[in-house]
């Protein structure tokens, strides 16, 4: 795994964790934005470097990295991490396992409780085609991440990012969301936000908003009316910075 930083390391920790097939460049707008202010850390999960060979294991691993490398270097307190979309699974196991003490946890569209088998498989088979269908170029598949999954001025990113993909990565990412279930018992003070949207592909996002406020009751829900998943995050990025600004300066 890569570790990008940005910003005073004197500051208060920002950590920012990307989603799936990703590429860390989705946080620029908002490293300019609190670079001022935070000190920012961008893991590149493994498997998602085009630069780097490095297949994706599992969330534990990736966590245990993440604090390893956080650790020596500035102690356990970071003042909020927010993950998007599968960044959260990564976010939400730092908050479990409880190394770092996380004062703010957010987030946005993530898959945090577990699928049944016919979903798994759908996910899996889903996105091995379109990843496929992306390292060959094919133009209506294009077209249509550059409408729905990354803005258009990230495609490049986004394809070095597909381009350096293995299957084993996206069968342990997919793998490691199926199974995922978030703690309903961590013993934690940190403050919970969730954002949403209310299209169809946000209705695990939903399921993880409502199994979050069940068991942690002060969780903070933001719904996102007609919005599809992460769109503010990836698309309209002037917004979730508004949205976030209030939460982080609370």
């Amino acid at each position: 795994m890569k570790i990008l930083e940005f910003g005073d390391k004197d500051k208060k920790i920002l950590l920012l964790i990307h989603g799936f097939q990703s590429p860390w460049q989705v946080w620029e707008r908002y490293i300019e934005h609190y670079k001022r202010d935070f000190h920012i850390i961008v893991p590149i999960m493994a498997g998602h470097n085009p630069d780097v060979k490095e297949d994706f294991v599992s969330f534990e691993r990736t966590a245990a990295e993440i604090e390893d490398y956080i650790l020596p270097r500035y102690g356990a307190d970071v003042y909020a991490v927010y993950g998007m979309s599968m960044g959260g699974v990564a976010a939400a196991t730092l908050w479990q396992r409880g190394r770092l003490r996380l004062e703010k946890v957010i987030f946005d569209g993530s898959p945090l409780v577990s699928l049944g088998g016919i979903m798994r498989k759908f996910m899996l088979n889903f996105y091995l085609n379109i990843t496929h269908k992306s390292q060959k170029r094919d133009k209506a598949t294009l077209e249509q991440a550059a409408k729905s999954v990354i803005p258009a001025p990230l495609l490049p990113e986004f394809l070095r990012v597909l381009d350096n993909m293995s299957d084993e990565t996206i069968i342990n990412c997919i793998g490691g969301i199926a199974d995922f279930r978030l703690e309903s018992n961590i013993n934690s003070s940190a403050r919970v936000y969730f954002f949403h949207g209310t299209t169809q592909n946000e209705t695990l996002a939903r399921k993880s908003a409502k199994y979050v406020a069940k068991h942690y009751p002060l969780t903070e829900i933001r719904c996102f009316k007609g919005k599809s998943h992460c769109e503010n995050a990836l698309f309209s990025p002037e917004i979730m910075i508004t949205e976030l600004d209030r939460i982080l300066t609370e």
